[in-house]
């Protein structure tokens, strides 16, 4: 499969113009459909049924005619999808996000489909889309970002792209369109077709798809990059340049503008006066809805500047003046903090005292560690610091509810110590009839790491099908 992936990414990138022919051939070859099943059987939503109840391990007992079954009505084109199972996720702000599960077998279809579109579309994408791209990060979105706000370039006024319910308002006809741009293979776009209007259950009654891509399909979010590299173009056409051409563009009173996209979350950094900047944010708001048919939300669509600092990905980005000096601070959003403090809380809850000390230690050593790792590349210590006094508060709070009638004094000295000046919850376990200690987490100064921006070699910026020093890793979770 990768050697065929190399080809078809060496095609696109000898070739910008070239339209793909036979390339639904690959849907039907036996090899093809089985490490698309693989890939998927792997993932661990593979445990959760579509709308035909169907498991994992259903799937893995009759894996072998599964695949049959798969190949044969691909190759004959009776491939027909089951309507996507509509579930709601709750949203911080007390919303739902609707989140579609399709069945098991359309997922295995739509990631061999996903396999042979993706080296192509790697291939055209713009450098300043990150999301959902193999190799690319939300710390690669920032880490290109961060340089541009110090004090010779100027990038202080932030435009905060919201689009409203984008993956519900992808529009069909202009997503086809763009496909074919580049796909002229007819029967890999009925199949992306289909999987479109396939439908959605949604509490036992159906309802047609005229617009958008199911969030959770595998297919999903490189359809949706797809559609949103238009955006990318049209913002590259404008704004992108030369040092001369910027340059120049400051002598003569003109300001810059840079556009950094993460999925549907994008920001627009300008070193113009707020005056040019509304203009833009008016013009953004024409481009979307006329050329894509999607809607600027006005109220989530803020103009910031650096000093009233900004969120993106999770993160709070803002110039402060410390001992008479600017330094740009990146840190943990106020969301992402509650976040992971409501994990903590819900793992540190009194109905739980049964469990094991040392368990309950590593479950929530589990959830921290994450939680730095994806935070390592903040300014300050201290917002780390802080969330692993507060996980220590509440599982001292738990322990007294195991321990009831401990004093708290007796609880801190018969359970902590010192390690390396830092007093810290320990507990014993046994496993496989060995003896362990268990110590709570505990962040240090190693934990925070300068994050390194991606940059554009000889032969342009590493490409995940073809580069030998690209990054393979996929990397998306948003701790927001």
């Amino acid at each position: 499969m990768a050697e065929k992936q190399a080809k078809l990414a060496k095609n696109a990138v000898e070739h910008p113009e070239h339209r793909f022919t036979n390339l639904y051939s690959l849907m039907h070859w036996d090899y093809w459909i089985r490490q698309s099943a693989d890939t998927v059987l792997e993932r661990p939503g593979s445990d959760t049924p579509g709308t035909d109840g169907q498991t994992k391990k259903a799937f893995k007992k009759v894996y072998e005619a599964e695949i049959l079954s798969l190949v044969d009505t691909l190759k004959h084109k009776t491939y027909v999808p089951h309507p996507v199972r509509r579930t709601f996720i709750p949203k911080k702000n007390g919303d739902k996000r609707p989140l579609g599960i399709p069945a098991l077998r359309d997922r295995i279809v739509q990631e061999a489909l996903r396999a042979i579109l993706d080296p192509i579309y790697e291939s055209d994408f713009c450098h300043k889309s990150y999301g959902f791209r193999k190799g690319r990060s939300t710390m690669d979105a920032i880490a290109m970002m961060m340089p541009m706000f110090n004090t010779s370039t100027k990038f202080y006024y932030i435009i905060e792209g919201d689009i409203r319910g984008y993956f519900d308002n992808v529009h069909h006809r202009k997503l086809l369109r763009i496909l074919k741009q580049r796909i002229a293979d007819k029967d890999i776009i009925d199949l992306i077709l289909k999987f479109l209007h396939a439908g959605v259950m949604d509490g036992g009654l159906f309802a047609e798809t005229k617009a958008g891509v199911p969030q959770g399909g595998v297919i999903s979010p490189l359809l949706a990059n797809v559609y949103l590299h238009e955006f990318d173009k049209w913002a590259e056409a404008r704004w992108e340049g030369s040092a001369y051409q910027y340059q120049r563009n400051r002598q003569q009173g003109r300001g810059n503008y840079k556009m950094i996209r993460y999925a549907d979350d994008f920001v627009i950094i300008s070193n113009e006066n707020i005056a040019g900047v509304r203009i833009v944010k008016q013009e953004v708001k024409e481009f979307l809805n006329m050329q894509l048919h999607l809607e600027l939300s006005e109220e989530k669509t803020k103009l910031t500047h650096l000093n009233d600092g900004f969120t993106f990905l999770g993160f709070h980005i803002q110039r402060v003046q410390s001992l008479g000096k600017w330094a740009v601070h990146l840190r943990p959003s106020a969301n992402a903090k509650d976040g992971i403090k409501a994990k903590i809380k819900d793992l540190t809850v009194g109905n739980d005292v049964m469990q094991g000390e040392d368990a309950k230690l590593t479950e929530l050593n589990t959830v921290l560690r994450g939680w730095a790792e994806y935070y390592r590349h903040t300014s300050l210590l201290e917002d780390i610091s802080a969330i692993a006094s507060y996980a220590s508060m509440r599982y001292l709070l738990w322990l007294r509810k195991k321990h009831k009638g401990v004093r708290k004094g007796q609880l801190i000295k018969a359970k902590t110590k010192v390690i390396y000046n830092v007093k810290r919850w320990v507990a014993k376990g046994i496993q496989g009839g060995k003896s362990f200690t268990v110590y709570l987490w505990s962040p240090t100064r190693n934990e925070l790491k300068r994050t390194k921006y991606m940059r554009k070699g000889k032969e342009g910026f590493p490409h995940p099908y073809l580069s030998t020093n690209a990054r393979t890793d996929t990397r998306e979770s948003r701790m927001r």
